[in-house]
């Protein structure tokens, strides 16, 4: 499933993930489903994902599943070589887990779930028993509180081992599978570039970025791999309530996506030229 999304973002140019979080009194034009389908139509040839956050469907009843089943169909009939992450944050007790993993893989037909793992392995392995399809494990997350847990010190023997440290650790059992990634907030990038330094393997989702606060071109340097990839950047309210104008709603989140767009390509490129006088020198 990574390698897909290497080659979509390969394909598009683009690390960026549209994050689709509606809420109907903040969509301009009064009628989700066209909003979506006009955001995915304005943006699609600036990124290489999407991500639908089911909660926002969730909270609109049957008809938000409805909205959601559309959107998803839409994304693979305009553009069938992005990626959907569907973006649920499951995680329980494996037989719970087994259904989850059929709702987000066999339902809602998303190409990547966003899963936790405080549960221990077996809340994830039953997502890894689909061929082709990936997970992000939640690590380091970019809300403010996020330290009352994941700063947690659970070990001490080698250094000084936090949760979100754990879970990364968790990840690398599967990290070869090009299966299995991590979420990693742009909020903290202190926590980014360290976990990208001891996880080289796992992609990084990164959300944060624009609304809350994290910096494009910090997180471009920090989350990418030695290969100058191997990551996502989501955007949601910053792309998709670019503008509350229902003239031009789709155009300025066009305008925000090829920005971000490109504000991350411009970091990955100077990275390049900075490694590269470092080697000629």
């Amino acid at each position: 499933m990574f390698e897909r999304l290497d080659t979509a973002a390969a394909k598009m140019s683009s690390y960026v993930c549209v994050g689709l979080d509606p809420t109907p009194e903040r969509v301009p034009i009064g009628d989700v489903l066209a909003f979506n389908c006009a955001i995915v139509d304005a943006t699609k040839d600036f990124v290489s994902a999407f991500k639908p956050q089911l909660a926002y469907y969730e909270a609109m009843g049957i008809e938000g599943f409805r909205i959601l089943e559309k959107t998803i169909q839409h994304i693979r009939d305009v553009a069938p070589d992005h990626v959907i992450v569907g973006d649920g944050k499951r995680g329980d007790i494996s037989t719970t887990a087994t259904a989850y993993a059929t709702a987000m893989f066999e339902v809602w037909d998303v190409d990547i779930a966003t899963v936790y793992a405080y549960q221990g392995a077996d809340s994830i392995e039953p997502f890894l028993q689909y061929p082709g399809r990936g997970v992000y494990i939640v690590c380091r997350t970019s809300n403010p509180t996020s330290r009352d847990i994941q700063d947690l010190v659970v070990d001490r023997t080698e250094g000084r081992t936090q949760v979100f440290d754990r879970v990364a650790d968790m990840a690398d059992r599967w990290a070869g599978s090009e299966n299995v990634g991590l979420v990693v907030g742009a909020t903290y990038p202190d926590d980014l570039r360290a976990l990208r330094a001891r996880h080289p393997e796992p992609h990084f989702l990164i959300p944060g970025v624009g609304a809350q606060g994290g910096v494009a071109e910090d997180t471009a340097r920090a989350g990418a791999n030695d290969r100058g990839g191997g990551f996502l950047v989501n955007s949601s309210r910053g792309i998709i309530y670019a503008s509350r104008n229902p003239e031009d709603f789709d155009a300025e989140a066009q305008k925000a996506a090829r920005l971000l767009r490109d504000q991350l390509n411009e970091a990955l490129d100077s990275n390049r030229i900075d490694s590269q006088s470092v080697t000629l020198e």
